[in-house]
């Protein structure tokens, strides 16, 4: 049986009191001018407002905002006709109900990686005719994201001998995937702010960390990310500047890939590139055919839908993401970014209930995906 190789950095994290979102509630809203997408932004960027998913055009974003003036929020979108709904009165409430859950699970024994979020320190490492890389974990707070990698790596060494997809895959690609991409980022989330996004790095200022998803070198700092430290979409000080980012170079380079897929949350979008650019990559309708065979094969399973195109089209331009980097300067046509369940409501605190639902389909999805290219 071939192994699976997936990469992690060790860390150590020092514990301590975690944030409160106590006083924090989600909007929902919808932008549909450019106008909108600009007062999104510069909310964001002054620290006003906090971003969940990504803007898209007339479709709804999700944001965090103090409760104590959710009136005054309520009644400026209103005006703008954005029509705001509130889809989480209390953001702390949900944390402590995710707490409780995992707290539970915690002492009835239950740590599968099928069944509950893993700290970062339960997740270890381990070594690793086609090669595919796969990685989660590159925003913190997407837990979902670092579990549906785990589910990949359980099932493929778990159902191999049985046949089937697993040994199909595995007989047929060499899988390199990355559970946490962030990990002193992830393990962040689970000690003390469990909606942190960025990297931890030490950025001269106030604030920590970097977007590793604005950082990556290709057409780097080209439209969609901030210069502002403080931002959570912040690219750094220089393309490649992250360990992280740079260690995935490393890796990379020098190899043929058939393929790249990298796993976010959340929205139910199968992204094609291009992240930086409206303008539609070279062989565009094959990537969205092939992209296809994936969506449907995951919404035969539990039923959800993906949305499937070009990221700059269907939302907004984002420059120095990864799958743009594996496109433009590896050259790996089939560049994938996936953004797990839901589409809205809780949002990143996705019940533990729903890991093995967002795993088996997403499993299926990307094992016909990969039959197909």
């Amino acid at each position: 049986m071939l192994p699976l190789l997936y990469i992690i950095d060790c860390i150590i994290v020092q514990v301590t009191s975690k944030k409160s979102y106590d006083g924090k509630s989600v909007l929902s809203v919808i932008p549909f001018k450019e106008s909108h997408y600009k007062l999104l932004s510069v909310l964001e960027e002054q620290n006003e407002i906090n971003i969940w998913n990504e803007i898209r055009r007339n479709a709804s974003v999700d944001i965090m905002i103090d409760q104590y003036n959710k009136s005054s929020w309520i009644k400026l979108f209103n005006s703008l006709d954005m029509k705001p709904v509130v889809t989480i009165d209390n953001v702390q409430k949900l944390l402590n109900s995710e707490e409780k859950m995992l707290n539970i699970q915690s002492r009835s024994g239950i740590r599968s990686v099928t069944d509950t979020y893993l700290t970062f320190n339960e997740i270890g490492s381990s070594l690793a005719r086609r090669n595919v890389f796969i990685d989660c974990g590159i925003h913190a707070r997407e837990w979902i994201s670092p579990a549906t990698c785990l589910f990949f790596i359980n099932e493929f060494l778990t159902q191999y001998s049985a046949g089937g997809n697993a040994k199909q895959i595995m007989d047929t690609y060499k899988l390199h995937i990355v559970p946490v991409l962030n990990p002193d980022g992830y393990a962040y989330t689970h000690s003390k702010d469990r909606m942190w996004r960025k990297n931890r790095k030490p950025v001269g200022s106030n604030c920590y960390g970097v977007d590793l998803n604005r950082n990556f070198g290709y057409m780097w700092n080209t439209g969609g990310s901030s210069a502002s430290p403080c931002s959570e979409t912040y690219h750094g000080g220089s393309p490649m500047s992250e360990n992280e980012a740079k260690a995935m170079q490393s890796y990379m380079t020098g190899k043929t890939w058939d393929s790249y897929l990298t796993f976010h949350s959340y929205g139910q979008w199968w992204f094609t590139n291009w992240g930086y650019t409206d303008t539609l990559p070279p062989q565009y309708t094959e990537l969205v055919n092939k992209a296809k065979i994936g969506a449907d094969a995951l919404k035969s399973v539990n039923g959800r839908s993906y949305t499937i195109g070009s990221s700059a089209v269907l939302l907004y331009v984002a420059s120095g993401g990864s799958e743009d980097w594996t496109r433009g300067t590896l050259n790996i046509k089939y560049s994938y970014c996936l953004e797990l369940p839901p589409t809205g409501g809780s949002g990143f605190i996705l019940p533990t209930n729903e890991i093995k639902k967002v795993g088996a389909e997403t499993f299926k999805g990307i094992c016909e995906y990969l039959k197909a290219i």
